[in-house]
């Protein structure tokens, strides 16, 4: 899947390029764009946890529309990996990345296992790399 969007003068640092944490937000508006059918579906029913998260800087981003592709590289029994790409607009590779997600029972406190509808919805997004 691929989300565009456009740079924002706040995500700017001193140097006039994208300051390194704001592509976790990047990555985070892909992801919430990934799972927003489930979510919906679900009406929001659904509770999981960054357990991980990795960014390798390739490429200095601009003010300048960006394009995040983001899809499910692995589906254990409690969580999932997503990875991702981001793209300037001439089509350079800037940076890639996964988070690792872990369903979570908040009422608890513990981890659960993925749902056999959500591992379903996983799947459509699922790419080896």
């Amino acid at each position: 899947m691929e989300v565009k969007l456009e740079v924002r003068y706040a995500d700017l640092d001193t140097l006039g390029h994208v300051n390194n944490a704001v592509y976790l937000t990047y990555f985070e508006q892909a992801r919430v764009h990934l799972l927003n059918e489930y979510y919906r579906k679900t009406r929001g029913d659904f509770d999981f946890v960054i357990a991980h998260a990795e960014v390798d800087y390739l490429h200095p981003i601009f003010m300048e529309e960006i394009t995040v592709r983001v899809w499910v590289s692995r589906i254990g029994n409690t969580s999932f990996t997503l990875s991702y790409e981001i793209y300037n607009q001439k089509g350079i590779l800037c940076a890639k990345g996964h988070t690792v997600q872990v369903v979570y029972d908040a009422r608890k406190g513990t981890k659960k296992a993925i749902p056999d509808d959500f591992r379903e919805y996983l799947k459509r997004y699922l790419r080896k790399e």
